[in-house]
């Protein structure tokens, strides 16, 4: 079992875009190096910068999401735009097609 999270992020104008990318670079590399991560990604789709990671437990997200460059990029969350998020378990690592498919269908407002 793993655990998959997708978080899809619009930011607020381009006055936004260098804060909203020094924070998502700074975490996407967090993530890569964080005990218990299995897989990053990023796309852009439809003007909606998205993110994907696979980890091995729920336990190593909740760490991750709770400390250092994430936890600065959360709370300037709402600040720099909206988005929405979907996590799950799932029996082996997905695809980001299907991922995406069920981010579009469940994903919650943050």
């Amino acid at each position: 079992m793993v655990y998959v999270s997708m978080t899809g992020f619009r930011p607020r104008g381009i006055t936004r875009l260098p804060t909203f990318w020094w924070r998502t670079i700074r975490s996407f590399r967090q993530a890569q190096r964080a005990p218990g991560n299995l897989a990053t990604a990023a796309r852009l789709v439809d003007g909606v910068y998205h993110t994907m990671t696979v980890w091995s437990d729920p336990a190593s997200v909740r760490a991750f999401v709770a400390r250092g460059a994430h936890l600065k990029a959360m709370k300037d969350f709402r600040k720099l735009g909206a988005g929405s998020t979907y996590g799950c378990t799932c029996d082996e690592i997905p695809t980001w097609d299907t991922v995406y498919d069920l981010w579009k269908r469940y994903g919650r407002e943050v």
